[in-house]
């Protein structure tokens, strides 16, 4: 008789995103997040940007414990449903609001990920660097936003590359966080204060990958 395999709740909300052209991190920035969680003994997280809460799912699986903000109602919904069913419900901790006005009550977290509005970049990550541990990492998602050439798109996704490439400026000019851009899924941008700490973090990224 053939065994039947049971479907995570991680794979059930890839499958819904993937059916319904919902944007979820890629293969490859999931395994970055979960080698940075294990090396690093993260064990608190926030996110800003749940959509139906697959990365947040990835980042339970890890053993940490997340607090995730999403402003758009229907993907909060979806994501309360997916939450409440899942094994990880414990260690998700669902935020219905929009985080650039969002007063947060938890603080001291080990690494913030951000994966919302890309117009938003720079605001978000001057709201929420005062949250974070100072040995903590904070994470940036799509900052390649598909290599698109700003010469071939229609205004609105030019303004909004331009919007990325002030966020790259802001990164390298920052005065309390030090900043690596990885070629990672759609790219990766990891900013922190503690360089010590960090120091072997590519090359620790790079190893994993490659026995996986």
């Amino acid at each position: 008789m053939k065994k039947t395999t049971k479907t995570t709740t991680i794979q059930k909300i890839k499958d819904h995103a993937i059916a319904n052209q919902i944007p979820i991190i890629q293969d490859e920035v999931a395994k970055v997040l979960k080698i940075l969680i294990e090396t690093y003994d993260v064990k608190k997280v926030l996110e800003i940007g749940t959509a139906t809460s697959y990365s947040a799912h990835v980042i339970a699986s890890c053993g940490s414990e997340v607090w995730t903000i999403e402003r758009n109602a229907l993907r909060y919904s979806i994501a309360e449903d997916f939450v409440k069913n899942s094994e990880y419900h414990h260690k998700i901790h669902l935020i219905f609001d929009d985080a650039l006005t969002h007063i947060l009550k938890e603080n001291h977290f080990d690494l913030i990920f951000i994966d919302a509005a890309k117009s938003q970049y720079i605001p978000f990550f001057d709201k929420y660097q005062h949250y974070l541990n100072p040995k903590g990492l904070m994470i940036v998602d799509n900052i390649f936003f598909h290599h698109l050439d700003p010469l071939k798109v229609k205004r609105p996704t030019r303004q909004l590359l331009k919007k990325i490439e002030k966020f790259k400026l802001f990164l390298s000019v920052h005065p309390n966080f030090q900043s690596q851009i990885l070629s990672y899924g759609d790219g990766l941008s990891i900013s922190y204060q503690d360089h010590e700490r960090y120091i072997e973090m590519h090359s620790i990224i790079e190893s994993t990958l490659q026995k996986w």
